[in-house]
């Protein structure tokens, strides 16, 4: 008999239930990252340019095109393909026979393994920003046309006004304040504001910024304090701001390439940040005819990218 794989039928409750089930896990960054599930071999992604506020028209006048025609810059187009992650395990048919639960016991330990790849991917992504080039909004190729997606410098429609998503500021009051008028202040291409920061945001932390984080978001005092005079406060009184915003703090242990960086980020639509599964973990259960064995493998693709320009993610690359 030629060498193959064959499935069998007895594994089939044990596959479709693992296969159901892996496409309803919640991950931590499910607040601030969007899903994509475009089956395409790969995503051809432009610079998302939002309008500007509408122009002042006479009502009969041909109404004016904004943004016009004219490229966003020399490098708006990406073409974005899926990483491939796979792992199999493979066990005698003697031991299958022997432990009933066994295969039951390694298809939750693939589940929490397929888990833990899907979970890291974004906090990987957030981390590689610092370094990952895009287009820098320039359509005469200031500065080569390309700048760092998160950190870096983007060129508004004038050709001449930037603005920059990054800080290097430790986490403190002051920083996350510093990162939210960032937000609120930033602008749409067409020079406008786009409305950023006042509704649901994520503070996205290391354990070791954890409680810090809490802190600063959650306590209506704080031991770093503002001064608000023209309301009567006394100088250095402890008031925190913050408290009263919506800023959800969410920490994940897969920050390890500088436990110090942090990250604020919209919430929902507004969120840059993506998520596309090319093709949702799959798991498959065979036996092997020419030793019997019974091997079980799981596979997906997938890719994680920030939308150019990044509205809405303001990020900080702490110095070590």
């Amino acid at each position: 008999m030629a060498s193959g794989y064959l499935n069998g039928d007895k594994y089939a409750p044990l596959v479709n239930e693992w296969n159901q089930q892996i496409v309803t896990l919640q991950p931590t960054w499910s607040k601030f990252c969007n899903v994509r599930n475009d089956k395409v071999i790969a995503l051809q992604n432009y610079a998302d340019i939002t309008p500007a506020a509408l122009a002042s028209w006479d009502g009969s006048a041909e109404i004016s095109e904004t943004p016009t025609a004219k490229s966003y810059g020399s490098f708006a187009e990406q073409t974005v393909t899926a990483d491939g992650f796979a792992r199999k395990l493979t066990f005698k048919r003697n031991d299958v026979d022997l432990d009933p639960t066994l295969l039951d016991r390694k298809a939750a330990e693939m589940f929490d393994a397929a888990g833990r790849t899907i979970e890291k991917s974004v906090y990987a992504a957030l981390e590689a920003g610092f370094s990952t080039a895009v287009d820098n909004g320039s359509y005469s190729g200031n500065s080569g046309g390309t700048t760092n997606v998160l950190g870096g410098t983007f060129y508004l429609s004038d050709d001449s006004t930037t603005q920059s998503n990054g800080l290097t500021d430790a986490l403190s009051a002051t920083s996350l304040a510093s990162a939210r008028q960032k937000l609120v202040e930033w602008k749409s291409y067409t020079m406008d504001p786009m409305g950023l920061g006042y509704g649901q945001l994520a503070l996205v932390v290391s354990p070791k910024n954890e409680d810090l984080a809490l802190q600063l978001v959650g306590s209506p005092t704080q031991l770093e304090t503002f001064a608000v005079a023209s309301i009567g406060a006394a100088a250095g009184a402890n008031i925190n701001p913050m408290a009263g915003r919506r800023i959800e703090v969410i920490v994940s242990p897969y920050l390890t390439a500088d436990e110090d960086d942090w990250f604020l980020i919209e919430t929902g639509a507004q969120s840059p940040v993506f998520y596309w599964t090319q093709a949702a973990p799959h798991m498959v259960i065979a036996e092997k005819p020419e030793d019997q064995s019974v091997v079980m493998s799981v596979s997906m693709f997938h890719k994680v990218f920030i939308q150019t320009p990044p509205n809405g993610i303001i990020a900080s690359n702490v110095p070590a």
